[in-house]
């Protein structure tokens, strides 16, 4: 035993067994050790003596079948796996003896790693760790790699890395195992030069001329400790290494304690710089089923959602509570067939018995007929042939929604007196040229004249049509009296008068039984004839809309198959990337890093690859609907809570599929990774 009295590391009994196969090894047996706090000691004994186990055991990285082992005091034997770590992580600094930097760190983030997990922040570990950088010869190599560096200088930064969080105890397995002669001098000096700076050592090595080198040797022997002597000739080795600079790291007891817990933005950094873009080509081909499954979603639901504006403007057009009885377009002895049953074809007469009907029940508030022509209007030198000349009949103003702008709309006595007067679309008196009075100017229709005497006001217009009912742009109408263009104009054998009716209800929900009603009851006048039919703008447009949800489902249906697929590839890449990383997740449970803190940082890089292919396939799918408008007009519509769902449903993918190759890093043994 050592002069000193403060014991540091104390065990008693401890042993460490092992099951292979139906054999039980007993790595430890029975090990009391006492090291007190400034020992230089080494550990030496042959291969498969037990030295690394207790080494591993020691650093708190394995635990002990039995016995005591308390360090500073405290019970480590039977701590759990947080108290574990932040005694790595505060207490113990690791030098192995193949250095175990991550490579895709620079040197300075590799001797910062271990205050990551103790919660530094970013400014003061960086100031830290080109302290320690510039103390052990680095200061020219912070931004190199660790394949840029020699064996020394690896050897040096790991040295470094396990001082950063200011241990009491550095725990050196083989430092020289992979050194030459020279360096391997180099680093021994270096252990001794910080030994008389206040820390202890404890040194694990097969070889003699190592150990020598240390203030007690300790030899054990298939799990034994056969001897434990003083180092009669051991000099501290005060200022001797040569790789060491003037600046001294502070004595152990001086320094400050850390924070708790890594930090979300150091979780965030980590997961993404380390784990993803440092594998950028495989993340980006991982996350492309997300990518495809939420463009298809919101694309294809920006169509249907467009497709739904449009048809409620649409709808608007024609009126939104309204019933029509169509005349149907018939030719040749199909026409001459129903006209023997029916020889006047859709008339006023169907329209004064739903009248008469419908009073009775107060269900029509408006009710109006057309019959439209073709006719080229002209006034001086301007002529147009694109009108829709209709002649109307009726309350035309309140069944279509579509009020005049200026002068007056046709009246009773118009129709009663077959006056040739005419209202004007917005868009035909402008093509007429009008001007600002248009109001008694007498246009040409076809061959016969009507004075002016109303414009109607411009109309927004949608292109298109529901289900069988097609819409027209009203601003390109020109409205006479019906009377007036059946007197005037010229008449197509065995045409019906009106081309169609079109009846407004007080409430829609009525309009399903009413539109039944009424088609019976024009069935009856019209006997038996199949010469109209009956239909309800808004209930098309209901049905119309109830097929593209069903087409939604359809289009969710395949785009969460999408997802899942991609989760799987997400589980996949994961679970590769947790095996590929095996020694890396060693490495960071060695220098403090809880299970917890593991799961955290391989479930967050899940949930990034999902959550980057959420916005970019966000992206895509918008990308996708602006482009399907503008090369084909087809309205698009984006809904934010769909986009919202759709992004949080891809982070739900992330965590679900990502979960479990996050709890196997999380579970992994640190010692069985070590050794990988």
């Amino acid at each position: 035993m050592t002069a000193l009295t403060k014991p540091l590391i104390h065990l008693a009994g401890i042993t460490r067994l092992y099951q292979v196969g139906d054999s039980e090894v007993r790595a430890l047996d029975g090990v009391d050790l006492t090291i007190c706090a400034g020992e230089f000691v080494a550990i030496i004994g042959p291969s498969g003596s037990g030295k690394s186990t207790l080494m591993y055991i020691l650093g708190c990285l394995d635990q002990p079948t039995s016995g005591s082992y308390v360090l500073e005091g405290r019970e480590i034997a039977r701590a759990t796996d947080i108290e574990l770590s932040r005694v790595r992580n505060r207490s113990i600094g690791y030098v192995f003896q193949s250095y175990n930097l991550l490579p895709t760190l620079t040197v300075t983030d590799n001797i910062a790693l271990g205050l990551v997990y103790a919660g530094v922040a970013a400014a003061e570990r960086h100031a830290t760790a080109r302290d320690f950088a510039g103390r052990f010869g680095l200061g020219q190599r912070l931004d190199h790699r660790p394949q840029e560096l020699s064996g020394g200088q690896m050897q040096r930064v790991a040295i470094a890395r396990g001082l950063a969080c200011r241990p009491h105890l550095v725990l050196a397995d083989e430092p020289t195992g992979n050194l030459d002669t020279k360096t391997g001098a180099e680093i021994l000096t270096t252990l001794k030069t910080l030994h008389a700076e206040g820390h202890t050592i404890v040194l694990v090595t097969h070889d003699p001329t190592v150990a020598a080198q240390a203030q007690r040797v300790i030899r054990i022997v298939d799990g034994r400790i056969v001897s434990d002597d003083l180092n009669a000739g051991f000099s501290a080795g005060h200022g001797e290494a040569a790789s060491v600079g003037a600046e001294q790291t502070p004595p152990a007891t001086s320094r400050t304690e850390p924070a708790d817990g890594m930090r979300f933005a150091d979780l965030l950094r980590m997961a993404w710089h380390e784990g993803l873009a440092a594998h950028a080509l495989r993340t980006l081909l991982t996350m492309l089923g997300i990518v495809f499954g939420i463009a298809a979603v919101i694309a294809m639901t920006a169509i249907t959602e467009g497709g739904k504006e449009e048809q409620l403007k649409q709808i608007r057009q024609i009126g939104r509570n309204n019933i029509q009885v169509r005349s149907l377009d018939l030719e040749g002895t199909r026409l001459a067939r129903v006209r023997r049953l029916n020889p006047d074809g859709v008339s006023a007469d169907d329209l004064a018995r739903i009248r008469e009907v419908f009073a009775q029940e107060q269900g029509i508030v408006a009710a109006t007929g057309w019959k439209g022509i073709k006719a080229e209007l002209k006034l001086g030198t301007q002529a147009i042939d694109f009108a829709n000349v209709l002649g109307v009949f009726g309350d035309f103003e309140q069944v279509t929604d579509f009020h005049v702008g200026q002068g007056r709309f046709l009246a009773p006595d118009d129709e009663a007196q077959r006056r040739r007067v005419v209202v004007l679309g917005s868009a035909i008196a402008e093509a007429l040229k009008l001007g600002d009075q248009p109001l008694g100017q007498v246009v040409i229709v076809g061959d016969e004249p009507f004075e002016v005497i109303g414009v109607m006001a411009a109309k927004a217009f949608s292109k298109g049509g529901v289900a069988d009912i097609t819409v027209i742009d009203r601003n390109q109408d020109v409205y006479l009296p019906h009377a007036s263009l059946r007197a005037y104009f010229r008449k197509a054998e065995r045409e019906s008068p009106f081309d169609a009716l079109s009846l407004r209800l007080a409430s829609e929900e009525r309009l399903l039984g009413a539109s039944e009603l009424i088609r019976r009851m024009v069935a009856e006048l019209h006997h038996g004839a199949d010469d109209f039919v009956v239909s309800v703008p808004l209930e098309a447009m209901r049905q119309a809309q109830r097929t593209k949800e069903v087409f939604n489902v359809i289009i969710v249906v395949i785009a969460g198959i999408s997802l899942v697929v991609g989760g799987i590839g997400i589980m996949n890449i994961m679970l590769a990337s947790v095996t590929e990383r095996t020694r890396e997740i060693g490495i960071r449970r060695a220098i403090g890093a809880s299970r917890s803190d593991i799961l955290r940082q391989f479930l967050t890089e899940a949930v990034l690859i999902a959550t980057a292919g959420g916005i970019l396939g966000l992206v895509l799918g918008v990308g996708s609907g602006l482009l399907i408008q503008g090369l084909f007009a087809f309205p698009v519509a984006f809904n934010g809570w769909i986009m919202l769902i759709a992004t949080v449903s891809s982070m739900a993918i992330g965590i679900g599929f990502g979960l479990y190759p996050a709890w196997k890093a999380a579970r992994m043994d640190p010692v069985e990774a070590l050794r990988t």
